[in-house]
């Protein structure tokens, strides 16, 4: 029976910020095939009839820097127009707050959506621990606690000396870690204390006398990239990792500078720890800073770590290649999946990040959960069983089993 371990997806963040969802997984909106930021794929009726046995719920805390100055114009006319009351509150509120706010709503979606499964339906379950992950039966999946970008444990306030701030994020950390949160992505669209970020604004093909070239996606948003390197005596990059690494946080480097990610590779090794990068690309297919050098995916491999392919051909292949291949993304995937495995000799360092739920592009030809049994069956064309069950459940598993202690 196909299992899969979902290493990145979003139920929370439109939970959270859409007024129209109520904190339940029973959501019942439309699934168009192509991008909208009102669907809402994780909801329970995608759920329970997929693969998945377990998903990391990314909790993104929409950055204050981005709601003011990374929207463009155009979209913040719309913001101020269509609900100024609730685009002023995201723009003043406290990130930890928030946070707060997101495992909450988590966590009463959880016990809100069990109340209205049917006898014989699966249950979710609460993960806190990597026992709970072990002990998962048959009807349930298991759902946990992640971040994605350490903004969200809150920016250093002027006059607080870096000491105290760090004294601050230390019993922050300790507070997620009690709570059971597995995972931290160290850096998402703006800046933050702790580590640097790519810009992370997608490119897209576009015609131009008769030729396809790549242009940036910012008609209405764009994301900055950091101008300080890791290291940097004003920030808290490497005092921020060796303790999520110290308490058994797994550290997720997705939108961390290449430069800044060898470096958390050799605090890894230092500490016998895997480590994630939980929706990637290889550069092999496009060559850009969000993506993986092959020096990168055979390092991570060494490490006993994975890598979640995401289901978003923007990232999986070039712009000139998106133009010319449709929309469709489950070919392209197998591909990348296949070229890792001749890069490193065997498929443990692959794995799966749908990021449904986010502000990706999905594949039209697997859209929710409930199509992820497709990418199983056309799997089987090229890999053994025993690779497709480590590809979508056992290279994950095994990465939480020794970094989520």
């Amino acid at each position: 029976m196909d299992r899969l371990f979902d290493l990145h997806a979003h139920p929370s963040l439109k939970m959270y910020y859409l007024p129209y969802l109520t904190r339940t997984f029973h959501a019942a909106l439309a699934q168009e095939r192509f991008w909208n930021p009102l669907n809402f794929q994780t909801q329970y009726g995608n759920l329970k009839g997929s693969p998945v046995r377990a998903i990391c719920c990314a909790h993104y805390v929409i950055e204050s820097k981005f709601l003011a100055s990374g929207i463009k114009q155009l979209g913040r006319t719309l913001a101020w127009a269509l609900a100024p009351a609730h685009y002023s509150r995201m723009r003043k509120a406290d990130p930890w707050v928030t946070l707060q706010g997101m495992m909450e709503t988590l966590e009463d979606a959880i016990a809100n959506t069990n109340r209205r499964v049917k006898a014989g339906e699966k249950r979710l379950r609460l993960a806190t621990r990597f026992a709970d992950l072990q002990g998962l039966t048959g009807d349930e999946i298991a759902v946990m606690h992640a971040i994605e970008g350490a903004h969200a444990l809150g920016d250093r306030a002027p006059g607080v000396s870096r000491e105290a701030f760090w004294e601050q994020t230390k019993l922050r950390l300790a507070e997620l870690k009690q709570r059971g949160v597995c995972m931290i992505g160290l850096s998402h669209f703006f800046d933050n204390e702790f580590a640097p970020q790519i810009d992370s604004t997608e490119i897209i093909p576009k015609v131009k006398d008769g030729h396809v070239v790549a242009v940036r996606d910012d008609q209405f948003f764009e994301m900055k990239r950091a101008t300080w390197t890791w290291g940097d005596p004003e920030h808290l990059s490497e005092e921020f990792a060796r303790e999520c690494l110290r308490l058994g946080i797994v550290l997720d480097l997705v939108h961390v500078q290449e430069h800044a990610r060898w470096k958390v590779y050799e605090l890894c090794a230092q500490a016998g720890r895997p480590v994630v990068l939980s929706h990637n690309g290889l550069q092999h297919f496009f060559n850009h800073e969000y993506n993986l050098s092959d020096a990168e995916v055979l390092r991570i491999r060494e490490l006993g770590g994975v890598i979640g392919l995401i289901l978003c051909k923007r990232w999986l292949l070039s712009p000139e290649e998106c133009h010319n291949s449709g929309a469709d993304g489950l070919h392209d995937l197998i591909e990348v999946m296949r070229y890792v495995r001749d890069l490193t000799g065997d498929v443990s360092v692959i794995g799966i990040g749908t990021d449904f739920d986010g502000l990706t592009h999905p594949f039209t030809d697997c859209c929710k959960p409930d199509e992820l049994g497709r990418l199983a069956y056309h799997m089987r064309k090229h890999f053994t069983p025993r690779e497709i069950d480590d590809i979508l459940w056992g290279n994950s598993l095994r990465v939480f089993e020794r970094g989520w202690v």
